[in-house]
């Protein structure tokens, strides 16, 4: 929920996410599926504590990923309404993400922002604790988010500017994609304070590919050193 990038490839959308979490949080069950009364299926990893999630996906594709924070750091107040987890799959379950959103009530939850790609549209959905805020994004082009309650606007900008290098003269493959952000682990950025290292962990990578008729979602724990699989056939199209 800390680091998430997008491609759009020939064949394939890939959205892959970093999840840094506390090093005594109990482990999250993949693949969890859920489904809904308009006939959909979610498919996503269910964090034990709290029961939400951070990537969810249904059968059409449609996509929503969690980062905390909004667009600087907070000071954490709980205790807060809801999970920001719980959230993200209230968002999901419905018909429409986006007007989910708007519609929904965020007073008392922490600040977050969400990578949405539904109807074929990418965007960045913010809360900052007061206001609501949307933004379009190319979605023909790649896209590179990090929370900004664990990296600041140094290490931000050097791994954009990592992001932009790794792109070049290069025909992009999940398996390049998944080593970029094993590149990028909590524990192996130098800016970061040794006292958040002590306490974090990126405990695990979660990658999924979309294809015109397919989509393959993998699990990998990092403190097991294993990797689940799913694969979804998909009800439309890219």
């Amino acid at each position: 929920m800390c680091t998430v990038s997008y491609f759009k490839i020939k064949d394939a959308i890939i959205f892959t996410s970093n999840r840094d979490e506390k090093k005594d949080r109990e482990k999250a069950v993949f693949p969890n599926v859920l489904e809904l009364e308009n006939g959909h299926v979610l498919y996503f990893p269910k964090d034990k504590k709290a029961s939400g999630t951070w990537f969810a996906t249904d059968d059409n594709g449609n996509v929503a990923i969690l980062l905390n924070g909004a667009f600087q750091k907070h000071k954490s107040n709980p205790p807060y309404k809801k999970s920001r987890g719980i959230v993200l799959l209230d968002i999901v379950k419905s018909r429409d993400f986006l007007q989910a959103f708007r519609e929904y009530g965020l007073s008392g939850i922490e600040p977050f922002q969400l990578l949405v790609f539904f109807d074929k549209k990418l965007m960045r959905l913010l809360w900052d604790g007061t206001v609501k805020y949307e933004f379009f994004l190319n979605e023909n082009e790649s896209h590179l988010l990090s929370s900004k309650t664990l990296y600041n606007d140094s290490i931000e900008h050097d791994r954009e500017k990592d992001f932009r290098r790794f792109q070049i003269n290069r025909n992009i493959e999940s398996g390049e994609i998944l080593n970029f952000h094993k590149k990028h682990k909590i524990e192996k950025e130098r800016e970061i304070d040794l006292s958040i290292k002590e306490e974090f962990l990126t405990v695990s990578i979660t990658q999924l590919i979309i294809k015109q008729d397919k989509i393959h979602f993998a699990y990998h724990d990092l403190t097991e050193n294993t990797i689940q699989h799913k694969k979804i056939e998909k009800r439309s199209f890219v």
